[in-house]
């Protein structure tokens, strides 16, 4: 034992305590002082964070030894005969020993617990009686339990391995956390494989339910079979293990609740079909899923629709303005214009998917999306896709070159007009449009660089220091402007040349031609002089532009570089369009990933973040949108689900099973509680978190039985432990 401090470094404030005996200045009072001093030294003392360290030297150790009828008599005594040579071993080190015994009518060693597992009751059990296996989970967990937390300790497990409880992963997890090391011996030999692990996940009454099984061991010939209520549920094909396999297995329940599962696993021989081992588990099936029908255009849809989707949805129908949407798990807004679901109703709809967690699906044709007048009504914020107005304006981008003649023969009054014209050009320009200024005088020059439009000061000056000096040589310029402008993504690219056409001869006509090819329109403009000139008109030309001729000042003319234009609203287009499928395999489960073609949709944009699950060609415009929105999740089918859109789609045999997998996905997968269970002896705590907005929703809770029979006692009540965390405790017997 000593004594050590965690912050020594304030230790160095004692040296100041004498200060205290001369401050404050006056008559000295002794007692006062050393009053003084002693408050001050411990104050002091504490902030060095004093502890005192002990040495455990004492060990603790946990014996697991399996005496139950999945070992052979042999294999028992064996099994005592390791744990008694264990726990002297561990005396011999002065070291406590506490043992856990899995059935069995004595106890292996004399020191000790014992522990009887569920049949096996009092000293008149036999082994026989036992149920085979080793329920290995709840034997580690009171193993592990028997060590003081804290302390020093490790465990031994010794037994055939064959766990037979589905949640030992469970102990082993708490072991783990605690640092405890788990030291493993084997009681008798492996009579073949074995299944060691059962496990599903939760799943919705009308799902198919997927179990995995793990099979240890090597063998040929096996099988594994799920059984409930003495019925074969569910049964494997014949196949090797290699050591270890897991096997997974398909089946279909009749009810909601909890379903007690045995799986088997069996060898084919000469002699027939042996049981090797059994393993038990309790599957969740959940409830189907709530959902509500908001139709009016698609008379009677909400019957042809529940038929398709099958027993794991409850489809009922509901006026919107009366519809509490938080009491289902799916909204389903389909064909239905925006008057008949009021900006109320609406505002409803859209708190209970974000706060609340509730699904929405949004699909029609003609009375939907923006031909239904969803255009700004609240609903259009939540869904992955734009909703375009009735006339949006575009105003597409554009790269402009433009080529000044500044040689010496456009002195006067002609090298003005044609700055006047470029300013005139350039303030015609946007900012989210590009702009460059060469210009030639025997040689080609950049004045303005290609750059955003929108430095219309720096391209004004550029223009007002141009000058008429030099040759005239042209063919260079339009090169460089062409150069300049092919690497410019712009939605059109204009060449304007303006010159008083005094310029060299060359071959402008296959240059001007490969520049049109390219995309990029060349025009002309005549300065300083009426009437038409041949080259300009033919480079123009060429160059499917226009020619200008602009004399003087007072003959200035509107340039066209662009043309505005309006995107009318989405239709319903009708036609034969086929579908090609996208998303990951989750959403299409065992479907079929390509669907029939659509008969007709409604042609939207998907918004940044939401994933397309299939798309409509040839245009590749999204027929399937999703994200999420809050808590819940928003999807939009731009068709009717049974409506004249999806009319082949209703002869297509997985139509069914993919519109209940988008919908399950859709519909809330998370209840307004995340429960957790966790024992520590006799007691159960019972955590239930809080996972919507809505701080008045407390928990209430009671037991029920496998069957759904309720059970009486204990009574769980909850208190909040903090904000939206709720526990509840109670004592439940092992047993």
């Amino acid at each position: 034992m000593e004594l050590s401090f965690l912050q020594p470094a304030w230790g160095a404030a004692l040296l100041a305590l004498p200060v205290l005996w001369f401050w404050p200045t006056g008559p000295l009072n002794r007692a006062q002082a050393a009053l003084r001093t002693l408050v001050f030294a411990l104050a002091i003392l504490a902030l060095t964070q004093p502890v005192l360290v002990t040495s455990a030297a004492r060990q603790h150790m946990a014996i697991a030894v399996d005496q139950s009828a999945s070992l052979t008599p042999a294999a028992r005594q064996g099994a005592a005969a390791a744990a008694a040579e264990v726990a002297a071993l561990a005396q011999s080190a002065d070291a406590s020993v506490r043992v856990v015994q899995l059935g069995g009518v004595a106890p292996a060693v004399d020191q000790g617990d014992r522990w009887l597992r569920p049949g096996a009751t009092g000293e008149a059990a036999s082994v026989a009686g036992d149920p085979p296996g080793s329920p290995l989970g709840d034997a580690l967990a009171l193993a592990a339990q028997s060590i003081p937390r804290g302390m020093g300790g490790r465990l031994v497990l010794i037994s055939d391995g064959r766990a037979t409880d589905p949640h030992w992963g469970r102990a082993v997890g708490g072991i783990t956390a605690r640092g405890l090391p788990v030291y493993t011996l084997a009681a008798g030999s492996q009579q073949g494989p074995f299944l060691a692990n059962l496990r599903a996940r939760p799943t919705r009454f009308g799902e198919t339910l997927r179990a995995l099984v793990d099979v240890v061991g090597d063998g040929e010939g096996l099988a594994v079979a799920l059984a409930a209520g003495g019925q074969t549920l569910a049964k494997s094909g014949v196949f090797a293990s290699p050591g270890r396999r897991a096997v997974e297995l398909e089946m279909e329940v009749d009810a909601p609740g909890f379903v007690d599962v045995t799986a088997m696993l069996s060898a084919s021989g000469d002699a027939g079909e042996t049981t090797l081992s059994r393993l038990q588990g309790v599957f969740v099936v959940n409830e189907p899923v709530r959902a509500l029908y908001l139709g009016e255009r698609q008379q009677g849809a909400a019957e042809p629709l529940a038929a398709l989707l099958g027993a794991g949805f409850e489809v009922s129908q509901m006026a919107p303005a009366d519809a509490d949407f938080r009491a289902y798990d799916l909204v389903v807004v389909d064909d239905l214009p925006a008057r008949a679901l009021p900006e109320a109703a609406q505002q409803r709809l859209l708190a209970a998917v974000r706060d609340h967690g509730v699904g929405l699906l949004h699909s029609g044709g003609a009375a939907a999306f923006s031909d239904g007048g969803y255009r700004g009504a609240p609903l259009a914020e939540a869904l992955p896709v734009e909703l375009s107005g009735e006339e949006d304006k575009i105003d597409p981008s554009v790269g402009l070159a433009i080529i000044i003649d500044t040689s010496g023969s456009m002195g006067g009054s002609r090298i003005e007009l044609a700055k006047q014209i470029a300013r005139i050009a350039v303030r015609r320009m946007q900012p989210h449009d590009r702009i460059g200024i060469v210009e030639f005088y025997g040689a080609k020059h950049w004045a303005v660089p290609m750059q955003p439009a929108s430095n219309k000061i720096e391209i004004d000056r550029a223009i007002g220091r141009m000058k008429a000096i030099g040759g005239t040589v042209l063919y260079p310029a339009i090169q460089e402007a062409y150069y300049g402008l092919r690497n410019v993504n712009t939605r059109y690219k204009h060449v304007l040349l303006i010159t008083d056409a005094g310029v060299e001869d060359s071959n402008y006509e296959a240059m001007v031609r490969r520049i049109a090819k390219d995309g990029i329109n060349v025009s002309t403009i005549l300065v300083g002089q009426g009437g038409h000139n041949l080259i300009m008109s033919d480079i123009a030309n060429w160059g499917r532009g226009r020619f200008y001729a602009v004399g003087d000042p007072f003959s200035l003319v509107e340039l066209i570089l662009k043309q505005p234009a309006t995107r009318k609203p989405p239709r319903y287009k009708q036609g034969e369009f086929p579908t090609r499928a996208l998303g990951g395999p989750g959403w299409w489960g065992g479907a079929g990933r390509q669907p029939p073609p659509v008969l007709g949709y409604v042609e939207v944009e998907a918004r940044p973040g939401a994933e397309v699950l299939l798309e409509a060609l040839p245009g590749g415009h999204p027929l399937l949108a999703t994200w999420r929105h809050g808590l819940g999740r928003v999807t939009a089918l731009m068709t009717e689900p049974v409506g004249a859109g999806t009319a082949r789609w209703r002869d297509w045999p997985d139509y069914g099973a993919l519109l209940g997998r988008l919908l399950g996905r859709t519909a809330a997968d998370n209840p307004p509680f995340a429960l957790t269970l966790a024992r520590r002896h006799e007691t159960l705590t019972l955590s239930a978190l809080r996972t919507v907005r809505d701080s008045a929703l407390v928990p209430s809770g009671h037991l029920i039985d496998a069957a759904g029979a309720k059970v009486d006692a204990p009574q769980v009540v909850f208190r909040e432990q903090a904000p939206g965390l709720f526990e509840a405790r109670f004592r439940w017997p092992r047993a």
